[in-house]
């Protein structure tokens, strides 16, 4: 080990062995370039980072330049696109009278000093008039280019690149545009402009002398130069700014001009015209300025350094004067004479000098310093019930601390004492097999002890304390082992806290219930037993209805005093050898081990459970109401494995869930069929909200008096995977127990605000009912979600009907009251749809803001049947709707016989079969044009 550690620091020894023998002055002369280095690198790097900084500056404002020169040019270039479309409609041009546009074009192009000529071409290309020449002069022919043919064929203006004109046989550049006769493009007239004229632009702009400015065409052909112009027009820059310009619409290049000077681009292209402006500044400009800072930054430092060298070599004499003077002091020391101290040079001399003659007196205070810690060392052992012990192997004798005394209550003066006394006889022999292996092998070990009160009590007691014992080998030179050395500690405090912190861990803290994890160890361990045939037993899946209400209505302190509350009945439902625990959030298990063949007390258990827990639950004021659903699955028939017990029992109580609030359900293999069908029905209504799968369908609502449209009641359609249509009340309850409901509702509220647009644009004046599911209605941003999708649609809100569930509105009637008012208020009128079939009050009924009843079909068709209670019913919400100044409408009406019942007892609307099923956007208008409604 010590061997390994010298080998490793062999370099540092040797470098201080160097620096050692280094004479004052030579360190000092270290000193002072390690004390200049720092500042030359911060020099230079302050120097770099104001070039940086300028140079970034420069491409700000040039890039900035750039960008107003290419803003300049696309006003000249559209200002003289402006004049030709003037022209353009010129009247002699309507007239054919091309003389005297002619002289009308010469006249324009000259007061507008933006071009140089005028052309008007036909769709040949043949020139009919130049402005440049007279209007008898000849012309040449001239085959129609890219951009002119698409002036032809488009009848959009368009601006030419460079090209070589074949009449002034000059590079220029045209505007053109359309000129139409009798509805088609006739001509095109361009406006040309010479490169010259881009060359006074960019003279405008003062740019230093040195500098090269450009115009490019969109082509990136060369239009105007400030340096070399007629060298250069029509040419291609360099190729690094052609690459450039391809990645990003501006920025910066590093490249070598046509003249060959290395230089900086910067560039600006339009997004407008195309066109590009760059400017290069040459890279001279840039680094002269640096170069020359450098240049006076290096005489500066060499004058530091000679200055700085000088200053150290008469501070080293001195110093070093001083501290031999103090060698043969030292020395006399060290031999215990006395000696005078010299006169000291410099104050760390005279320091040095004092500290020798205090260097007795320390080392005396040192020792009785050791002696003191030695003592304290000893205390901390006791006080940590830590002691130590060193045992060699040829003499056998052994050295212990004073703390293992007090550990074992005995005295321990060989190895075998700890036998019985420290170590219980039982553990003796692991203690021992251990010392053995560390003896042969030289490795440590750390082992831990249980020790009885009684350490020699043959009694299978629980361990009443815990013993920590490390141990490891000291070695020769050659390897072999011959001590031992180690601890003892009692451990018993640390013990206990790892079983509070295991207990913790393995129970809920807000009730107390065992948790998952415990849950999962105890399944284990029950379908272990089963798998071994010792009997089988069940789990019962338990969750909460409506508990995320309260959670949501009254805060989550009174949803945990609920499931505090929930926790403690069910301790009361289930024996002692059952468990009952809380898998998170308002789930809960009970596990019945050791059923008997039938099963049949799960279900008890599971019926008590339901009536227990679902009795009204009491929290300070309040007195609150909540039912289980419980899901029953039975191990091993069911499940080999925790999960998989789980998940049946789990699926077992969705199914409980569908079925209505607070019952239970056994698990069938006939559930992962059913869970499959929902897996693939919430699969296609994800896919049909996310690609636009969904549709509406409209049923027409019928006043029975007049027998006109009143509304029509929009029902959502969606197709399955193998495009069957699903049922709505299949997918429509799935999408509830998914949380996909609220995303339905709105698309649903939005495709009828649309359609209602649509059919407003073809003259129909249409009412869309929609209907909300109970779900979506308790949102508690509802309102302002449905204001917001109208307000978005730009419908207006009383062309948008919502039809609600009576169980939705009297699940919390003063809550529902509020909402419904905030939707009143919007302008948006509501229904109460399926009244008859939920348990409102008539005072209750009194106090809902609604606009019509909507009776339940149900009624309506058990009374086409002849049933008299049912015609009794449906009388009766007839003359309570109308007491209550409320519009009746009946749902379900499939016969002529019905609808004339319905009408001679005043039911002010009806819907069904008889007068339409629900129809398409596009066959309800259709209806409505063979039905004349408007």
């Amino acid at each position: 080990m010590s061997s390994t550690g010298k080998t490793g620091n062999a370099p540092e020894n040797r470098l201080a062995e160097r620096i050692a023998r280094w004479p004052v002055r030579s360190l000092l002369n270290c000193l002072v370039v390690a004390c200049l280095l720092p500042g030359v690198i911060g020099a230079a790097g302050l120097l770099i980072a104001e070039y940086h900084q300028q140079r970034e500056e420069l491409r700000k404002s040039t890039i900035q330049t750039a960008r107003a020169l290419g803003q300049a040019v696309d006003s000249h270039l559209l200002r003289a696109l402006a004049v030709a479309q003037v022209l353009s409609a010129s009247d002699a041009l309507a007239r054919n009278d091309l003389p005297a546009f002619h002289r009308q074009a010469r006249e324009a192009v000259a007061l507008a000093g933006l071009g140089t000529n005028a052309v008007l071409r036909d769709s040949s290309g043949q020139q009919l008039l130049n402005t440049s020449t007279a209007f008898d002069a000849p012309l040449p022919g001239w085959q129609l280019t890219e951009e002119l043919r698409q002036v032809f064929a488009t009848g959009t203006p368009a601006i030419s690149r460079l090209f070589m004109g074949p009449l002034l046989k000059k590079h220029i550049v045209s505007v053109n545009v359309p000129v139409k006769v009798d509805g088609r493009v006739a001509y095109v007239l361009a406006i040309g402009i010479l490169p010259d004229r881009f060359l006074d632009l960019l003279a405008s702009q003062g740019l230093p002398p040195q500098w090269i400015a450009g115009i490019l065409d969109p082509e990136l052909s060369i239009v105007a130069r400030t340096l070399g112009q007629q060298t250069f027009v029509g040419r291609k820059p360099p190729g690094q700014l052609i690459e450039a310009m391809a990645r990003e619409p501006q920025g910066m290049a590093e490249l070598t001009t046509l003249e060959g000077v290395p230089s900086l681009v910067f560039y600006s292209r339009s997004a407008a015209t195309g066109w590009s402006v760059a400017i290069a500044v040459p890279r001279h400009l840039l680094e002269g300025p640096l170069k020359r800072s450098i240049l006076t930054a290096m005489v500066g430092v060499a004058a530091l350094f000679a200055i700085g060298v000088g200053l150290a070599w008469l501070i080293g004499r001195h110093i070093a004067g001083s501290v031999t003077a103090l060698i043969a002091p030292a020395v006399a020391i060290g031999a215990g004479e006395s000696v005078s101290m010299p006169r000291a040079g410099v104050r760390e001399s005279r320091e040095l000098a004092l500290a020798l003659g205090r260097a007795m007196d320390l080392l005396n205070e040192r020792g009785a310093r050791l002696a003191a810690s030695k003592a304290e060392l000893e205390e901390a052992h006791l006080l940590a019930r830590f002691g130590t012990w060193h045992w060699q192997r040829d003499s056998g004798k052994l050295t212990v601390s004073d703390s293992i005394h007090m550990l074992s209550g005995h005295p321990i003066n060989a190895f075998a004492d700890m036998k019985g006394t420290l170590i219980p006889t039982r553990a003796w022999d692991k203690v021992e097999a251990a010392v053995e292996r560390t003896l042969g092998s030289g490795k440590p070990f750390d082992i831990e002890i249980a020790v009885n009160a009684d350490a020699d009590a043959n009694v299978a007691s629980q361990p009443a304390k815990w013993l920590n014992m490390r141990c490891e080998a000291v070695s020769d030179d050659s390897g072999a082992v011959v001590a031992l050395r180690g601890t003892v500690q009692d451990i018993s405090e640390r013990k206990l806290a790892e079983q509070r912190v295991r207990d913790a861990a393995l129970h809920d803290p807000l009730t107390g219930l065992p948790n998952r994890a415990l849950i999962f160890e105890h399944c284990t361990h029950l379908l272990a037993a089963a798998e071994r045939g010792h009997g089988g037993g069940a789990l019962l899946f338990i969750d909460l209805d409506r508990f995320k209400p309260i959670n949501d209505v009254h805060g989550h302190e009174t949803g945990d005093r609920v499931l505090q509350e929930v926790a403690q009945r069910l301790r009361q439902c289930v024996r002692d050898e059952d468990l009952a625990g809380r898998l998170g959030g308002d789930e809960f298990v009970v596990v019945l081990p050791y059923l008997q063949a039938d099963g049949q007390r799960a279900a008890l258990v599971a019926q008590h459970i339901i009536d227990h827990v679902g009795r009204p639950i009491r929290v300070n004021a309040l007195e609150l109401t909540i039912t289980p659903s419980v899901g029953i699955s039975y191990f091993p028939r069911y499940a080999r494995d925790v999960s998989a017990l789980i998940h049946t029992a789990d699926l077992a109580m969705y199914r409980a869930k569908q079925t209505g609030r607070g019952h239970y359900r056994i698990y069938t293999p006939e559930l992962e069929r059913q869970a499959e069908l929902v897996l693939s029905v919430e699969a296609a209504l994800k896919e049909a909200l996310r690609d636009d799968g969904l549709r509406l369908c409209y049923q027409p609502v019928i006043d029975l008096n007049s027998g006109k449209l009143v509304s029509a009641e929009a029902l959502v359609r969606l197709q399955d995977a193998d495009g069957r249509q699903v049922p709505p009340t299949s997918f429509i309850a799935i999408a509830e127990s998914v949380g996909l409901i609220e995303q339905l509702g709105e698309w649903v509220i939005g495709e009828a605000c649309r359609q209602h647009l649509a059919w407003r644009r073809d003259g129909l004046a249409i009412t869309s009912a929609v209907n909300v599911s109970p779900l979506q209605f308790r949102q508690s941003a509802f309102a302002e979600r449905l204001g917001g999708i109208i307000a978005s649609a730009g419908v207006e809100p009383g062309a948008i009907q919502l039809e609600i569930t009576e169980s939705a509105i009297m699940d919390s009637v003063d809550d529902a009251i509020a909402l419904m008012q905030r939707i009143k208020a919007m302008g948006v009128k509501i229904s109460m749809d399926d009244f008859g079939t939920g348990y409102s009050s008539l005072s209750n009924l009194t106090s809902l803001p609604i606009d019509k009843l909507k009776i339940d079909q149900s009624f309506v068709r058990r009374m086409a049947l002849g049933d008299e209670a049912s015609r009794t019913v449906t009388e009766a919400i007839i003359a309570l709707g109308h007491s209550l100044k409320l519009e009746v409408v009946a749902e379900g009406v499939e016969s002529a016989q019905t609808a004339d019942y319905l009408r001679q007892q005043h039911c002010d609307q009806a819907q069904g079969y008889w007068f339409s099923k629900p129809l398409s956007a596009d066959e309800l208008a259709h209806w409505c044009a063979q039905c004349d409604v408007r």
